[in-house]
C-alpha cells in the first residue's frame, strides 16, 4: 500500500475579506468590531457515487467560517476568534482559534505581532468507507474483512499554535506572514498528522487620480508547507471598487481555477459572492465552486466623561 498526502487547510476565494483566518496578527487592525461569516460549496456537482450508482454520502467540500475581532486599547492591540467547519469526503473537521495581536505605531503605518491558540477536532465515519475486497464480480458492494473499515465514527482532539506578523498603511497597503500548526501535533487514533503551513498575504489599494470614486484593489496570497517545490498555491486578485460601495473583479489560482468576484456595502454590512471556474482536471466532473460571505462592523463610541470640577465665573 502507499501513503497519500493532501492539503489540510480550508480554502477561500475571497481571502482578502477573511484575513484573520490566515494571520492572527490581523486581529483588531480594522479599528472596529467585526463579525464575519463565510460559506463555501466546493466542486459542486461532483459525482460521488459507488460502482453501483448509489450515493456514498460523501461531501465534495463544504466549509463554514465564523470570525470575530476587535481592537482592545488597554491590550495595545486586538483580539479575535474563529470557528471553522470543514467537510470533505467522510471527514468532518472543526477548528476553533483564539487570537491576540500586539500592535505598535511606526512612522508610516503600524506593525502587529500575533499569536494564536488552535483546537482541532477531526472525525471520520469508518463504516462508510469501502474496501477493495467488497466488490463482487458483478460490481456490487458486499461485506469487507478489513477490521479498520468495520468500525464506527472516530474522532480526536488536537491542540496547536499559530503566529504571524502584519504591517499596514491603512487605506493603502498591507503585508503579512504567518505560520499555522507550528507544533505539528499528531493523532494516532485518526492516523492524522498536522502539517505546518505558511501564508504570505499582500494587498495594495490605488485610487484612480482622474476618477477618485474608483479604487483598484489588488492582492495575492501564497500558501505553502515548504516540503517540496510543488507544494504551494498562489491566488492573485484584482478588484475595482466604486465609491466604497460596490466592487467586482477577477482572481486566478495557479493550476486550479479562474474566479469571478463581486459584492456591495450597505451601511455597516458588507456582502460578497464568488464563483470558481475550475481549470484543472476536476472541471470535467464539477460545475465549479460557490462562496458567499457577510460582514457586520461597528464602532463603539465612548461618550466624553462629565467634568468633575465646576467653577463659578460670576463675581459676587
Amino acid at each position: 500500500s502507499n501513503a497519500g498526502f493532501s492539503q489540510q487547510e480550508p480554502q477561500f476565494t475571497q481571502y482578502m475579506f477573511n484575513r484573520l483566518s490566515y494571520n492572527p496578527a490581523y486581529a483588531g487592525s480594522n479599528g472596529t468590531i467585526c463579525v464575519t461569516g463565510f460559506y463555501r460549496n466546493q466542486w459542486m456537482g461532483l459525482d460521488l457515487t459507488d460502482v453501483s450508482g448509489k450515493s456514498t454520502g460523501a461531501s465534495s467540500g463544504e466549509t463554514m467560517n465564523i470570525s470575530f475581532d476587535m481592537p482592545v486599547r488597554f491590550l495595545h492591540g486586538g483580539i479575535g476568534a474563529t470557528v471553522i467547519s470543514d467537510k470533505i469526503g467522510f471527514w468532518n473537521n472543526i477548528y476553533a482559534k483564539l487570537d491576540y495581536a500586539y500592535r505598535f505605531q511606526l512612522p508610516t503605518g503600524n506593525l502587529a505581532i500575533g499569536i494564536e491558540g488552535q483546537m482541532f477536532n477531526g472525525s471520520i465515519d469508518m463504516s462508510k468507507l469501502i474496501g477493495s475486497d467488497q466488490f463482487t464480480e458483478n460490481d456490487e458492494v458486499g461485506q469487507t474483512s478489513d477490521p479498520l473499515l468495520t468500525g464506527d465514527k472516530q474522532n480526536d482532539m488536537l491542540f496547536d499554535l499559530g503566529a504571524g506578523v502584519y504591517y499596514q498603511i491603512p487605506g493603502k497597503l498591507y503585508l503579512g506572514a504567518a505560520a499555522s500548526k507550528i507544533l505539528q501535533t499528531r493523532s494516532d487514533k485518526l492516523k492524522w498528522d498536522n502539517r505546518r503551513f505558511y501564508y504570505i498575504l499582500a494587498g495594495y489599494e490605488w485610487t484612480v487620480p482622474e476618477y477618485p470614486s474608483l479604487r483598484v484593489l489588488s492582492s495575492a496570497l501564497l500558501k505553502t508547507d515548504f516540503r517540496s517545490s510543488s507544494a504551494y498555491q498562489i491566488d492573485a486578485t484584482t478588484l475595482v471598487e466604486y465609491e466604497h460601495k460596490v466592487w467586482g473583479g477577477l482572481s486566478y489560482r495557479i493550476q486550479d481555477a479562474i474566479m469571478i468576484l463581486g459584492g456591495f456595502t450597505y451601511k455597516d454590512f458588507k456582502v460578497g459572492l464568488s464563483y470558481d471556474i475550475p481549470t484543472s482536471r476536476v472541471s470535467t466532473q464539477s460545475s465549479g465552486s460557490l462562496e458567499v460571505f457577510l460582514r457586520y462592523c461597528f464602532k463603539i463610541e465612548n461618550p466624553p466623561s462629565p467634568p468633575t470640577i465646576y467653577r463659578n465665573t460670576i463675581k459676587m
